[in-house]
């Protein structure tokens, strides 16, 4: 097993300055992850509508405009689109810290609704940029891994300074609503220094390209990307969208856990998450990936199976099934979306690879809204067996749609070659892939111009190879 550091250093200066931006908006998004509706409504005296309407429109307004800023990417260059989308995001969510009444959390969650949407969208787009499809996919694999490590941090570091007695609470939370901000703003400032430097100068060939993107119902035509697409709102739809509202509703309606065993199982899930990332995101490579999508469904079944036991007993048994279940939710999570992200990342043209980005981005976020939904609805029936039968039959429709995936993709796109960086050298001439004595019948013997355009200060080309975008 590749070690994280060494694996870092395997990645091309794109994604590695990605990533760096990724853990920075994460940390800062922690800061405040839990605290909006306690913000809101104890500290401000807000009615509980403000705080679940706030919510709402954030959401709505997220899933709108993610489709316009996978638009703008695929008409624009990175540079044009990239800090545009930290600066709205920004500004949204400091907006909140001056958001003491209704219509100014709502003008809050408009912008910043608006602005996130675009944030996860920019990012997997220009992963997609990697040096080959073996970096790609562990790109999104720790791309994962940073995401839920710094954001579980921001949350530890949120809770100290909302817990101190300097100032007043307003002023403290205030505080982290501006971090937050500055955190988006420091993100698109390095990015549009930096990305001239780590991204090939062919970047705006499809902005003045003679095509004309497709649109939303093309990339929607193509039967393998519409099929990821639903198979990810169900994926959302069975782990982030039950996490946080089926599963303590289940376990804590009957009295089998209380908020100390639901605390406990929020902290095994960030932690197995992140775990998982490091120990399988190297091997997963090697498996198939509609095989990986329907092991995490089989393994979702499988938790939720435990779960479901767990409401009916109470104590130390109950705690111990429904902390195997979540560890198994959390290893489901941790192989399923770097996967399908990387695989749909592979099926998708380049001219339309921002509205694709757009559009996984809106499948998730569907899931996640209407997982509260469903278990509001489902809950009351049965004492919540109803809730759980309808989760159980998602990870099996999981499972089907893996199975009839592999019966359609082709051998590359399920399984891409394990060793593509030897590719570049091959057509270059070199007719020896390990380290030799330069040969001098070859006329391309510098190895950093091995067939690919390499950016500035690359070191390697099998590391800093990019692709346009």
């Amino acid at each position: 097993m590749t070690s994280p550091l060494a694996l870092l250093r395997e990645f091309s200066p794109r994604t590695r300055v990605v990533l760096a931006v990724n853990a920075v908006n994460s940390f800062g998004g922690g800061l405040v992850l839990p605290f909006l509706w306690i913000y809101l409504s104890d500290v401000h005296g807000l009615p509980a509508w403000v705080p679940a309407v706030t919510l709402a429109v954030q959401a709505a307004t997220a899933v709108a405009g993610g489709l316009l800023w996978g638009a703008l990417l695929d008409r624009f260059p990175p540079r044009t689109t990239v800090p545009l989308v930290m600066a709205v995001a920004g500004a949204g969510t400091a907006l909140y810290a001056q958001a003491d009444g209704a219509a100014s959390a709502l003008v809050a969650a408009l912008v910043y609704g608006f602005g996130i949407s675009g944030v996860g969208t920019v990012l997997r787009f220009l992963y997609a940029g990697a040096a080959s499809a073996r970096e790609r996919g562990l790109a999104y694999s720790a791309d994962y891994a940073v995401f839920n490590a710094m954001t579980g941090l921001g949350v530890l570091a949120g809770g100290v300074v909302a817990s101190m007695d300097a100032g007043s609470r307003a002023a403290r939370f205030a505080a982290l609503y501006l971090a937050d901000g500055a955190t988006f703003l420091l993100a698109g400032a390095v990015l549009f220094w930096l990305l001239p430097k780590v991204v090939q100068a062919g970047e705006d060939k499809g902005a003045q390209g003679g095509r004309r993107p497709a649109g939303y119902r093309e990339v929607l035509r193509h039967r393998h990307i519409a099929a990821l697409l639903g198979a990810l709102v169900v994926c959302s739809l069975v782990s982030y969208g039950q996490f946080r509202s089926g599963l303590p509703g289940y376990l804590t309606q009957g009295g089998a856990l209380g908020p100390e065993g639901i605390s406990g199982a929020f902290a095994v899930n960030i932690v197995v998450a992140v775990g998982a990332q490091f120990l399988l995101a190297e091997r997963i490579q090697r498996i198939r990936r509609s095989t990986v999508l329907a092991v995490s469904g089989a393994v979702w079944a499988a938790a939720w199976a435990l779960v479901a036991v767990a409401g009916f007993g109470h104590g130390s048994a109950a705690l111990t099934l429904a902390l195997a279940g979540v560890v198994l939710l959390s290893v489901g999570e941790a192989l399923v979306f770097p996967v399908v992200t990387s695989l749909l990342n592979d099926l998708a043209a380049e001219q339309v690879r921002g509205r694709v980005n757009a559009l996984l981005s809106v499948a998730i976020s569907t899931g996640s809204v209407a997982g509260p939904a469903l278990a509001g609805a489902t809950l009351p029936w049965a004492d919540g067996i109803a809730l759980m039968a309808v989760l159980l039959g998602g990870c099996v429709g999981v499972v089907a749609v893996a199975v009839r995936l592999r019966t359609g993709l082709s051998a590359q796109a399920d399984l891409p070659a394990p060793e593509p960086e030897a590719e570049p050298e091959a057509e270059a001439g070199v007719e020896e892939p390990r380290p030799a004595p330069p040969q001098p019948e070859q006329p391309q013997a510098e190895p950093s111009r091995s067939g690919q355009p390499v950016p500035a200060g690359a070191a390697r080309p099998a590391e800093s190879a990019v692709s346009p975008v």
